[in-house]
C-alpha cells in the first residue's frame, strides 16, 4: 500500500510538471517594441506615434481617443517625412502590434488597457480607414478617418 501511495505521488509529479512546462512552452510571450524588425523610418514614426499616445493619455485623453490625438498630431509630419510609403507597405498586423508594445514600454502597463486590447483598437482603427487595392498595408491616415467618420 504504501508503494502504491509513493508511486501514485511520482506519477502526479511528472505529470503536474510536464502541464509546467508545455503551459510555459505553449503561453505567448510578450511582446517588445524591439522583437520586431522594422526599418529606421518605420520604427520612428511608431515611436513617436507612440509617444504622442503616452502625452494623450498623461493629458487626461481616455485610451480609445488617445491614438485618434496621436494619429491627428503625427500623420502632417508623416506625409513630409517620404516614410509613407515605407510605412504603408508594412503589415496592418505587424505595425499595430510593435506600436502597442512601444506603448507599453513607454507608457507603462497603467494605461486602462491591456496590450492585447489595445493591439486589436489600433488594428480595428488601422482597418476602417479608406479601402486600398491591398488590405494587408497599415494605412496611418485611417487613425483620423475614423474620427471623421463617427
Amino acid at each position: 500500500m504504501s508503494q502504491m501511495r509513493n508511486l501514485s505521488k511520482y506519477f502526479l509529479s511528472i505529470f503536474l510538471g510536464a502541464i509546467l512546462l508545455f503551459a510555459s512552452v505553449l503561453s505567448p510571450s510578450p511582446a517588445f517594441a524591439d522583437d520586431f524588425e522594422l526599418s529606421p523610418a518605420v520604427s520612428e514614426v511608431g515611436e513617436t506615434f507612440s509617444d504622442k499616445y503616452c502625452v494623450a493619455i498623461s493629458d487626461g485623453s481616455p485610451a480609445d481617443q488617445a491614438a485618434l490625438v496621436a494619429g491627428r498630431q503625427m500623420i502632417s509630419s508623416l506625409m513630409r517625412s517620404g516614410a509613407l510609403k515605407e510605412v504603408m507597405a508594412v503589415p496592418k498586423e505587424d505595425m499595430a502590434s510593435f506600436i502597442a508594445a512601444n506603448i507599453f514600454e513607454t507608457c507603462g502597463d497603467n494605461i486602462g488597457v491591456s496590450e492585447l486590447e489595445l493591439n486589436t483598437s489600433i488594428l480595428n482603427l488601422a482597418n476602417q480607414g479608406p479601402r486600398q487595392s491591398q488590405t494587408k498595408p497599415f494605412n496611418p491616415s485611417s487613425l483620423i478617418n475614423n474620427s471623421q467618420n463617427t
